[in-house]
């Protein structure tokens, strides 16, 4: 969704609805809140264990695409400090000149690091009581809602420490929630005959999502800061359509034989490497001075998109996750035997 946001101007002079597709990055967030929910819920776990495996999940492939955006990018006095921040995931400290500087897609990392820094105190402070879950909700809405009140816009050349706070984790954090919401409604109804209520909720998902892109396509980002509340709100109601289908999709789709299990894994696996990759690509066919047919230069860029996601999974994450996951298992608690 993100590559499709970022290339559309390849497949029609005017995206209008398909630049929505950024919001792909609030199902990121939602999809991350749902997998470490579990976590969040536990009350506690073995925190070296767990920072080993988020360090080699994130790290090699994230260092191997930074010097190659390093490389492509234009001529700074700032570039080398910026690349110093970007390895420190401090790119979105400043601006978004620097945010921006390498990859743009590169913003969201930080707030997920971020979200890894502070899951084993928020694990503790919940220690399994749903009711704070709901709680924090409340409170970051409420912090969200105040931030982008006072936040300057993010762009301007010296945005206010609001600004800053808003593309980081006190303005983003509910969204990972929503996601502790989609799994916490899940485990409940798991199991339940009530198909019916799984296909509601993927529709008033879907309805809410296509309203919200159907409103974007119209009026764009300048529609959206005319109207506070939209402002404030307008990704987090992307995350909540994002959730609800999410919810509808995990009871219609058992997903328990092999071929659907393998699909999900395989792209899941090349998830991470289209996600930091899509952007070089496409700079580097803006460059190359090619002239390709629209569609034609979507579906090439696509493809080598893939091809390099598949390359850096199989040369790069697979062995890192399977290096880190072995360095982990040194650390984690030893089960007694129940007998």
């Amino acid at each position: 969704m993100v590559f499709t946001a970022h290339a559309a101007h390849l497949l029609t002079p005017d995206p209008a609805f398909l630049k929505f597709l950024w919001t792909g990055v609030d199902l990121f967030f939602v999809i991350s809140g749902f997998v470490f929910a579990p976590l969040l819920l536990s009350g506690g776990f073995a925190i070296r264990a767990y920072a080993i495996r988020r360090v080699f999940r994130l790290y090699p492939l994230y260092l191997v695409s930074l010097p190659l955006y390093y490389l492509i990018a234009p001529e700074s006095a700032e570039k080398f400090v910026y690349l110093l921040k970007h390895l420190l995931f401090l790119g979105t400290t400043s601006g978004a000149h620097e945010a921006f500087f390498f990859n743009p897609a590169y913003w969201s990392l930080p707030v997920e690091v971020e979200y890894y820094l502070l899951l084993p105190l928020l694990a503790r402070l919940v220690a399994g009581r749903f009711w704070v879950v709901l709680g924090l909700f409340a409170i970051f809405c409420c912090l969200r809602f105040g931030i982008v009140l006072g936040a300057t816009p993010f762009a301007v050349p010296e945005p206010n420490w609001l600004a800053i706070l808003r593309v980081h984790l006190p303005g983003i954090l509910i969204e990972f929630l929503v996601g502790v919401f989609v799994y916490v409604a899940h485990q409940h109804w798991l199991g339940s005959a009530q198909r019916s209520q799984a296909l509601l909720a993927g529709l008033m998902g879907l309805v809410l999502w296509l309203a919200l892109g159907l409103f974007f396509a119209r009026h764009g980002d300048q529609g959206i800061g005319v109207h506070l509340w939209l402002k404030a709100y307008f990704s987090l109601l992307c995350a909540i359509g994002y959730g609800l289908m999410l919810f509808g999709l995990l009871g219609l789709m058992r997903c328990e034989d092999g071929w659907c299990r393998m699909s999900a894994f395989f792209l899941g696996n090349l998830s991470y490497g289209v996600y930091l990759f899509h952007i070089l690509v496409l700079r580097l066919y803006a460059q190359s001075g090619l002239s390709l047919p629209g569609v034609v230069a979507f579906i090439a860029c696509a493809l080598s998109v893939l091809a390099l996601a598949m390359l850096g999974h199989h040369l790069v994450e697979h062995p890192a996750r399977t290096f880190g996951r072995r360095l982990a298992s040194r650390y984690a608690p030893v089960r007694r035997d129940s007998r």
